[in-house]
């Protein structure tokens, strides 16, 4: 795996970001952990130096300056070498006591280097206070090598935190950028198998449910749907192929027909008119194919607008009544005595859907057929249900009747081009409206069951 591609990756990138501020965070809390350290154990040290001159100038006021140098040569016992700082000047300046060679800079409490008896003359870091006892001053110093050492420790660990933290952040997001760019590349190779024709490839999808998996999901989705229409296209041309080939057959010896009574001296004017409905009936194949691929391909919500289905169902009932009444056959529209929600669609597509649906049950249905259009509301969701007394459609039949070509007798010999309910599924995928067949015992019942969709229309009556 290429590794410039995995410390690219955004999970590395954000890693190293995370580093950045992480460390940034540790200066500032560092800064203020080592600041608030020194000046604890400053405290302590001065209240020591405190202690201890209150101890001292209790000796001063008893027993005068010999007292106080004689208890400082006490405390300066040179058999056990101390790096405790003390000792007494005069006015002039002059050492009296202590271990200080040096009268150092008189003032409040200080860090500065002193000169200790007995340590080489090397210069080492003290914390210095000095206090005038009338004449004479009085310096103490304690070593700061306990607070040097506490703050390189303190220092150490800050840095080696800082390092630790930064290393696992880096290796965690060097991880999760391998792992992503694992998937990623799992997904570029199967787009490329794709792209290649193997249209059954799907891209591997772990249980984690991050983001890439939830792309890799819908990719899937999609690959799934382009599989299917492939499969559909495959068929669908096979189909056209098997289709086409009948009327053209027969408009061939229509007008092979017409040309042999011509040089008989005969009148060629029905096999002309049989080329004709022949050739007619392949421009409305090729015109509900054209329909057909305009619905699925066209840009989503192109026309859509919001419409009542009442007065579209009345309009097409009153359309379709006197047709059915010609076949011996009677067709009622039920509506509900309550206001029905307003659909959202294109109105012309789902006339269309509709009236394909209503074709069908007319002209499959024999003498005496029964067809009942109903609209009811359920949950915010407006059903049609167009019910028919006919022939029905078997269980193992129904779900391929919706499929380009498709007709339930093998021969292929019915009238319809076996397009109108295709037609009739690409408006209601296009709608997102569901279609259930059903047995109606006798005959089918179709249900048309609508997305949720707006506001309220007022109409609703009892036509038959």
């Amino acid at each position: 795996m290429d590794r410039a591609s995995i410390l690219s990756g955004t999970a590395f990138r954000t890693a190293v970001y995370a580093v950045i501020a992480v460390l940034a965070v540790l200066i500032v809390t560092g800064a203020g952990a080592f600041v608030f350290v020194q000046q604890t154990l400053e405290r302590e040290i001065e209240r020591q130096i405190l202690d201890e001159q209150v101890m001292l100038r209790e000796i001063y006021e008893k027993g005068g300056e010999t007292a106080l140098i004689r208890t400082i040569a006490e405390i300066n016992n040179p058999v056990v070498p101390s790096l405790h700082a003390i000792g007494v000047f005069g006015p002039d300046g002059l050492k009296l006591a202590g271990n200080i060679s040096g009268l150092p800079s008189r003032g409040s409490f200080h860090r500065t280097t002193l000169t200790l008896e007995g340590t080489g003359d090397v210069p080492l870091p003290f914390y210095v206070h000095s206090i005038l006892f009338d004449r004479i001053v009085l310096v103490i110093g304690h070593d700061l090598s306990l607070i040097a050492a506490t703050e390189r420790r303190l220092l150490a660990a800050l840095i080696c935190s800082g390092l630790l933290a930064g290393g696992v952040i880096l290796l965690i997001g060097y991880a999760a950028s391998r792992k992503s760019l694992q998937k990623l590349n799992d997904l570029e190779t199967t787009l490329d198998h794709v792209s290649q024709g193997n249209s059954e490839i799907r891209v591997p999808v772990t249980g984690e449910n991050d983001q890439i998996d939830r792309i890799s999901h819908r990719v899937n989705t999609h690959l799934d749907r382009l599989s299917s229409l492939m499969v559909t296209t495959r068929s669908t041309a096979i189909a056209i192929a098997h289709d086409l080939k009948t009327p053209l057959s027969r408009a061939h010896l229509s007008l092979q027909t017409a040309f042999s009574r011509i040089d008989d001296g005969q009148d060629p004017r029905d096999a002309l008119e049989k080329t004709e409905a022949e050739l007619e009936r392949l421009n409305r194949i090729f015109d509900t194919i054209l329909r057909i691929s305009r619905i699925e391909t066209a840009p989503q919500d192109a026309e859509f607008r919001s419409f009542a289905l009442p007065p579209l169902l009345i309009d097409l009932a009153e359309t379709f009544a006197p047709m059915a009444e010609e076949d011996g056959q009677s067709l009622k529209l039920s509506l509900p005595g309550t206001p029905v929600s307003l659909v959202f669609g294109d109105e012309r597509m789902v006339r269309q859907m509709i009236v394909n649906l209503i074709q069908n049950a007319i002209r499959h249905g024999a003498t005496g057929n029964l067809i009942i259009i109903e609209l009811q509301q359920v949950d915010g969701r407006c059903i049609v249900d167009i019910a028919d007394h006919g022939p029905g459609i078997p269980q193992d039949e129904r779900a391929r009747v919706f499929e380009a070509f498709y007709r339930l007798d093998s021969s292929r010999s019915g009238g319809g081009g076996g397009l109108g309910l295709a037609l009739v599924k690409a408006i209601a995928q296009r709608h997102d409206i569901a279609i259930d067949l059903a047995d109606n015992a006798p005959g089918l019942r179709v249900r048309l069951t609508f997305p949720p969709a707006r506001p309220v229309s007022p109409a609703s009556e009892l036509v038959g």
